[in-house]
């Protein structure tokens, strides 16, 4: 059977397909935790039995045979609940085990859960998504008899919808600009995206969630704020650009860490030009360069350098570095060697243009 992905999932939990065995996998923790309370709820909704929780990432064995092997008083099959199993931390045997009880189990529908580690290099799509070789034996089993499911983490849109729906579910309604900009300041983590739409639904007494609302309230990642203003310097408008800063200087962010944060959205904006000047897409740069997550930022990146050559960023590289040195070795006062950065890059775009970093 063809390994399922989020929305066959969602399909296969709503039609109550009857099978022996399921296993979810997934890099995020709060998918993961979500899908399978949905699929352990549906399948413990006839009897109104609890599931029988054995938590990883080592099961206890003998209670794991106990459980699948016990008949349910109701006359129904019980479910038994492998959570976080980690297949590379249980020995061979024991998962040999695990394999076998998933086509033998006549009393129980067994669900594994596995939360991957992420590795140092990712990229979108099935690839990204992969089992370790210690769990072949145990895959090979639920496929045969069961459902496996692999649970990608959201891109950009998915998660803009996400936050979009539970909004409704919750009473609000939310506008799709201020959703899109939600997800941009927070990064896609759906269970702090969660938490700000429960925020803002009632902030706005479960009326619309709009722009101003999100602006004034949602969390700041400090990523997304320094990314807005690399696209205000690179514009040319200085008013946003200081307003904004001045807005990240208020919230006690450190110059250092807008510096950093600097540093990185222009290195995104480098990379992404030098690939295209060598007809690779964003996509081949996140992936040659080992960008975890989604490509979406170096999309973003190539969009706000589009005006810039590579020898204009070069220069506000260089620029930063200037920036850097100075900010950890200089008595001058932080916040101004930032500030006198910030005209200079701004200077960069324009045609003339004074150093105020020397």
């Amino acid at each position: 059977m063809a390994i399922l992905d989020s929305s066959e999932l969602s399909r296969a939990i709503k039609t109550g397909r009857a099978v022996p065995a399921w296993l979810l996998y997934s890099y995020d923790e709060y998918l993961l935790s979500s899908f399978t309370s949905r699929l352990i709820g549906s399948l413990t909704q006839e009897t109104g039995e609890d599931a029988t929780i054995l938590p990883g990432p080592i099961p206890d064995i003998g209670k794991a045979v106990e459980a699948a092997g016990a008949i349910s008083l109701f006359g129904t099959k019980r479910v038994v609940l492998f959570s976080h199993l980690d297949p590379a931390a249980v020995n061979t045997a024991d998962l040999k085990l695990l394999a076998d009880l998933c086509s033998e189990v006549e009393n129980a529908v067994l669900v594994f859960t596995v939360l991957l580690k992420e590795p140092a290099k990712t990229w979108k799509g099935a690839a990204a998504l992969k089992l370790p070789a210690s769990a072949k034996t145990l895959l090979s089993a639920v496929e045969q008899c069961g459902i496996v499911a692999a649970l990608e983490k959201p891109n950009e849109g998915s998660a803009k919808q996400y936050v979009m729906r539970y909004a409704k579910k919750l009473g609000a309604e939310f506008d799709e600009n201020a959703a899109e900009t939600l997800v941009e300041r927070c990064g896609i983590d759906l269970l702090l995206l969660r938490a700000e739409t429960e925020k803002l639904a009632a902030a706005c007494g479960y009326g619309e969630i709009n722009l101003t609302l999100v602006q004034k309230m949602s969390t700041r990642n400090i990523e997304a704020d320094v990314f807005e203003l690399s696209r205000h310097i690179l514009s040319g408008r200085a008013d946003a650009a200081y307003r904004l800063l001045g807005e990240l200087f208020y919230l006690q962010n450190e110059p250092i860490m807008i510096a950093a944060a600097l540093t990185g959205s222009y290195l995104d904006m480098y990379r992404v030009k030098a690939g295209a000047a060598a007809s690779a897409g964003y996509g081949t740069v996140f992936k040659e360069l080992g960008y975890k997550g989604s490509d979406y930022r170096l999309k973003k990146s190539l969009e706000t350098a589009k005006n810039y050559s590579l020898s204009q960023l070069a220069e506000c590289l260089d620029i930063l570095a200037r920036l850097d040195k100075k900010l950890k070795g200089s008595a001058v006062d932080r916040k101004i060697l930032l500030e006198l950065a910030v005209g200079e890059l701004l200077m960069c775009g324009g045609t003339k243009r004074r150093n105020y970093a020397h």
